[in-house]
């Protein structure tokens, strides 16, 4: 082969990546920063795509829990094996980690649900589902104190 011929060769490989990238790629990176667990990205381009929400690739047969939280309607949803979380505020999605801890303040047999549990503490959220009423969770406050004006309550009448 002549070195005219590989030059050509070179560039016809250079501008097919370049278009797979340019068609392609950017969708792919775009669409993945959409579904990080601070929804920054999401914040800060307002570009996200969220035809496809409702669709669960990884879903948990479980209970998902509505309200409003600050004028902004929130749901909750447990995924995967139970330890990963959906939440919808004001129809943006944050996906993430969740962590089930036992116990809150007196109540030994309510459970603590964490969200963003291996993230520092002021980046977690907390929601605390108390052993007198297993279809609410009431969110913590960074104090550790329940937040009684922010309540979410379950679908599924029949959770436990």
């Amino acid at each position: 082969m002549s070195k005219r011929s590989i030059t050509a060769l070179l560039g016809v490989g250079l501008i097919s990546i370049g278009l797979l990238y340019q068609f392609w790629g950017r969708e792919f990176i775009a669409q993945d920063r959409c579904l990080d667990a601070g929804g920054a990205y999401q914040q800060a381009t307002q570009s996200c795509d969220h035809s496809m929400d409702d669709i669960a690739y990884d879903a948990f047969d479980g209970v998902t829990y509505y309200g409003v939280v600050d004028g902004k309607s929130v749901s909750l949803e447990v995924i995967g094996h139970g330890d990963g979380y959906r939440m919808s505020v004001d129809g943006k999605v944050t996906l993430g980690e969740l962590n089930t801890e036992r116990g809150f303040e007196q109540d030994e047999n309510a459970s603590l649900f964490i969200l963003n549990w291996r993230q520092p503490e002021i980046e977690q959220i907390k929601w605390v589902k108390l052993s007198s009423d297993h279809q609410r969770l009431v969110l913590v406050d960074k104090d550790g104190k329940l937040d009684t004006a922010a309540i979410l309550v379950a679908t599924d009448a029949t959770s436990n």
